[in-house]
């Protein structure tokens, strides 16, 4: 909100953009880490390499080439621009909750046999 309304605040237009980027580091840096821990769950330990990486190259087609593609066109209007990103955020918030599988408590079994005394 802060950076999206940042034009109207005159001469603190450059402290409330400042106090939104600084907030908006904060969340998304201290969140990064427990997103790609919860992505790599997502997939069957035999597929877990592959599908990761492959959900990180799509997240980051969307991020940087298609929502700038959107963005660019709407640069004159800081409502067109940031209600641009609100939207895309929105969408791929809801990515996890339409087809993300929950993940607390759900240890996988091993099935793996370990090595038993003596059969070293």
């Amino acid at each position: 909100m802060l950076m999206g309304l940042a034009h109207r605040t005159g001469t603190y237009a450059t402290v409330a953009m400042s106090a939104g980027a600084i907030i908006t580091g904060l969340t998304v840096l201290s969140s990064f880490s427990a997103v790609r821990v919860y992505l790599s769950e997502q997939f069957p330990t035999a597929l877990r390499g592959r599908g990761h990486f492959f959900a990180e190259a799509t997240a980051r087609f969307f991020a940087g080439v298609l929502t700038p593609f959107l963005l660019e066109p709407h640069v004159g209007s800081a409502t067109i621009f940031f209600g641009t990103i609100t939207v895309v955020v929105a969408i791929g918030a809801c990515v996890p909750l339409l087809f993300g599988k929950e993940t607390v408590g759900q240890l996988e079994v091993i099935t793996e046999t370990t090595l038993k005394p003596g059969k070293m």
